[in-house]
């Protein structure tokens, strides 16, 4: 049963809140809290009641550290000190800079404001150690007035030596030792090394024994809902009534926790912001050589990404060209040069798409084209096929051949843009080494060669093969070359007339099985690699 009532936050108040500067002990750094006064802007963001940053000074967290996370209370309690760390981070979720890591026993701090009724929820960050941490139970729990308290992490079995069964578990609460979880729920293998996202739903159940707990596994940041299934839900567990959080780490391994947020919905623990940002200012374009530099300031609102569009008229209309993820503020857009492109940028999150930013324009030069890459030169019988990658803004491609490596290159012939192939077959002799290169032509001339290629064309070659009339005509079928089986009446000499059974075969790295149901006069066979 539950016998502290909880005491919310008044949302008025988290709304109104101006950014509050932080200085602390034994540090230089200042550190704004996420919780940001959004009103003058007729904007509203999610906060949570209580916020655990972790945004102390880098090296011990010993026991008696004054706790200064917001929505906490008091002093760290540590049965062994934990080390504050560079921070974890996770796409779409707003983070400070520093985590707590463990490596042995507890470390817990108290809530200001239990929580006991109604629905809470709770989101941090979680990664334990690589290596084998199977069998030792490290992770997040939360302290109550119970003999025993809700558990998070590593330890149920089973487990290996790069993944370990996540899961919801009963850990008796006596002291500051690290003590084993019981299992409530497995929720499926995790790799140790990973950073994980983990929400937990808490519905309490103020008339009973047992609560609902339902966690989310790596579910969407910066959203009103998951967007992810549950990873599991318990329902026979009295999570009593919980007064804080912390780490535990039994045994061997350690793990590092970041981001400890408690709130009233989903969208307070996963920084979601109710309103699109604003649009991005500063924005600039430099000129290039068939390229366009942008750069701009990160918008207000807590955008998780960038669209950048491009016209060629001012004013637009304006085409999606590019887009970036947060905070990246730069992009280069590869354009064809000699005249004028217009951009504008837009600011996105999880609830829509901010205004255009101001207009920018930029004339870049005209350049040729980039030689291509990813030449390569396939021998056959008598030829040699050609393949490359384009080139932007190409128009033609030309392709030359010599004898030598150093050449001279001699004029071979060209293909028109998009076509990137080329065969060899004029006049070509089998055992003789050809050497290639290829150049790219386009409106603002013509690149430099690529790097030489070679290949040597080869003729048909007889194969050993097995022939049994009853088990087929096998071989081994090298991977990707070209083979044709045949079939003859009588052995003749030079003057053996062989037939072609059936069409050509490419070969996968295998042996290789035909069958003939033939009889007389099929009654000799041979196999030629012909590419």
């Amino acid at each position: 049963m539950h016998t502290i009532a909880s005491t919310r936050m008044s949302r008025a108040l988290r709304v109104l809140r101006a950014v509050r500067v932080t200085s602390r002990p034994g540090s230089c750094a200042l550190l704004p809290t996420l919780i940001v006064c959004l009103a003058s802007a007729g904007l509203s963001q999610a906060a949570p009641t209580s916020y655990e940053s972790f945004a102390y000074t880098t090296g011990s967290l010993v026991n008696g550290t004054p706790a200064t996370g917001d929505g906490y209370t008091g002093n760290w309690t540590c049965g062994a000190a934990g080390t504050v760390v560079s921070g974890l981070t996770y796409t779409g979720l707003p983070v400070a800079t520093n985590a707590l890591r463990s490596a042995g026993a507890r470390q817990f701090a108290s809530f200001s404001s239990p929580l006991s009724s109604g629905t809470k929820w709770i989101s941090f960050l979680y990664k334990t150690s690589a290596g084998d941490s199977g069998g030792n139970d490290n992770g997040v729990f939360f302290p109550n007035t119970n003999a025993t308290c809700l558990w998070f992490g590593f330890g149920l079995a089973p487990y290996s030596a790069t993944q370990g069964q996540l899961g919801l578990g009963s850990m008796t609460t006596a002291g500051t030792a690290a003590v084993s979880a019981t299992s409530l729920k497995q929720l499926g293998l995790g790799t140790y090394g990973t950073t994980y996202l983990v929400v937990l739903r808490m519905d309490f159940d103020t008339s009973g024994a047992n609560d609902t707990v339902t966690a989310y596994l790596n579910p969407v940041a910066n959203q009103a809902t998951p967007g992810v299934a549950a990873a599991g839900t318990n329902s026979t567990f009295d999570v009593g009534t919980i007064a804080g959080v912390g780490l535990n780490v039994q045994g061997a391994g350690e793990i590092t926790v970041d981001e400890i947020r408690v709130g009233d919905t989903y969208a307070d623990v996963v920084g979601h912001v109710a309103t699109p940002p604003n649009a991005p200012t500063g924005l600039a374009a430099t000129p290039g050589a068939n390229l366009v530099s942008l750069s701009w300031t990160a918008a207000t609102g807590s955008p998780t990404g960038y669209t950048v569009k491009r016209a060629t008229a001012s004013g637009g209309p304006y085409d999606s060209v590019g887009s970036t993820t947060a905070p990246t503020v730069t992009y280069n857009d590869a354009v064809l040069g000699g005249q004028d492109y217009y951009y504008v940028v837009t600011a996105v999150n999880g609830s829509g798409e901010s205004p255009n930013s101001l207009e920018v324009s930029a004339s870049p030069t005209l350049a040729a084209p980039v030689a291509p890459n990813g030449l390569a030169a396939i021998a056959g019988n008598a030829q040699v096929a050609l393949n490359w990658s384009a080139s932007p803004f190409a128009t033609n491609y030309t392709v030359k051949r010599s004898t030598a490596l150093e050449g001279p290159y001699s004029l071979l012939g060209t293909t028109i843009a998009p076509v990137v192939t080329y065969t060899d077959s004029s006049g070509l002799q089998n055992a003789t080494t050809y050497y290639y290169v290829v150049s790219a032509t386009g409106v603002g001339g013509t690149s430099p060669d690529t790097a030489p290629v070679s290949a040597t064309p080869v003729g048909p070659v007889l194969l050993e093969v097995e022939i049994d009339r009853g088990k087929g005509i096998a071989w081994f079928a090298s991977n990707s070359v070209t083979y044709q089986v045949q079939w003859a009446a009588a052995l003749l000499g030079t003057n053996t007339v062989w037939n072609n059974l059936g069409s050509p075969i490419t070969g996968n790295g295998a042996t290789h099985t035909v069958f003939d149901p033939v009889g007389p006069p099929h009654n000799f066979y041979q196999v030629l690699s012909i590419q």
